[in-house]
């Protein structure tokens, strides 16, 4: 159970850490080249936490895609997403820890 939370709240330290270095590189390229990379920085950036949550097969896959899609222009709702999409509850694969190991 503690090594769980632990693993936890570290994957959590790193996700706000990559998130805050994702939108700093943002705003430096906005900043400076307001028309020429930003907004194509901003539309790739913008969908990362839907897609990790795709990609892992997220039990709430759909509600996180909501939360980023209505959210995500604030900083926090774009990070909470982010970080929600990291989380444990996602769909078993057929491996370790299966119900077709049974």
């Amino acid at each position: 159970m503690l090594r769980r939370i632990a693993t936890s709240v570290f994957q959590a330290i790193v996700i706000v850490f990559c998130a805050e270095v994702c939108w700093s590189v943002v705003t430096t390229y906005v900043q400076n080249y307001p028309f020429d990379y930003g907004p194509l920085i901003v539309l790739v950036v913008y969908p990362v936490p839907s897609f990790v949550a795709a990609l892992r097969r997220h039990n709430a896959a759909l509600n996180i895609m909501i939360i980023n899609l209505w959210l995500g222009w604030t900083i926090i709702g774009w990070i909470v997403s982010l970080i929600w999409a990291c989380d444990l509850d996602v769909e078993p694969t057929a491996g370790y820890g299966s119900p077709s190991e049974l």
